[in-house]
């Protein structure tokens, strides 16, 4: 009986036809404010910080970015 293994190093990274998007909620307690899931990394941070600039306590914030991930030998 013979055997034959074969080692192959892999990496991880963004499949070139994926869009990053982020998406964001306001931790301020009883607070609803959400920004909807936006490929504009930009505009979502500014909509954070209007919001902040609207309601001067509501400065915390959850950002989730979200991406379509590939992995392939290296």
């Amino acid at each position: 009986m013979r055997s034959v293994f074969r080692f192959v190093d892999y990496g991880i990274g963004t499949h070139p036809q994926s869009e990053r998007t982020m998406s964001a909620r306001c931790l301020a307690p009883e607070c609803r404010w959400l920004l909807a899931a936006t490929a504009d990394l930009k505009a979502g941070d500014e909509a954070c910080m209007t919001h902040t600039a609207h309601t001067k306590d509501h400065d915390k914030f959850e950002r989730v970015w979200c991406e379509v991930s590939e992995v392939r030998p290296v």
